[in-house]
């Protein structure tokens, strides 16, 4: 939480996309502490909201859905990736669909636009390793890297332009590289 800029923003869809898991639990004292930790139980879909309150809501759901998804790094992909279809259905979504025209690379390449659209901290690049391989680089957020890969991993699932392996590394506390190939 210190490296959070107070500047530093993300859309609603994060928030709304968590709590829907967290709610299919079926516990309403989980929800009631989720939505406790985001600082409410409704997000506009594209507004902005602090990243403080969005990890918060990160690691409490995490904590609470650890068990029925898995261990904490699983349960972190699986947040990550639920987030893609959310982000993807939206008229930017589509755009960025539209544009890859069923092209792996040209999905990847959409990455860095995709994410300015969606996130307001950090910056994110792709560089090619390679013509079936990338490395997608996030500067500058403190969102757990499991969360990334599973973002990265749920966008190529949701469109299905092509079947992906990940592999994350966490460099630093803000730079996280995930490495795509297919």
């Amino acid at each position: 939480m210190a490296l959070v800029a107070p500047e530093a923003t993300l859309r609603g869809f994060f928030f709304t996309g968590i709590l829907a898991q967290v709610r299919l639990l079926g516990d309403e004292a989980v929800t009631r502490q989720c939505e406790e930790a985001a600082g409410g139980d409704r997000f506009m879909f594209f507004f902005s909201y602090p990243v403080s309150a969005m990890l918060r809501l990160l690691y409490t759901a995490a904590w609470a859905l650890k068990g029925p998804r898995g261990d904490f790094a699983q349960v972190m992909r699986h947040l990550g990736q639920e987030i893609a279809p959310d982000y993807l259905e939206s008229g930017t979504g589509r755009v960025l669909v539209l544009l890859a025209a069923g092209e792996p690379r040209r999905l990847l390449n959409g990455f860095p636009s995709a994410y300015r659209t969606a996130v307001r901290h950090g910056d994110c690049t792709v560089t090619w390793m390679g013509t079936h391989a990338a490395r997608v680089t996030i500067q500058g957020s403190p969102l757990p890297a499991e969360y990334y890969e599973g973002a990265v991993r749920g966008v190529f699932s949701f469109t299905q332009v092509a079947q992906v392996a990940t592999v994350v590394r966490q460099v630093s506390p803000l730079l996280i590289e995930v490495d795509v190939s297919w």
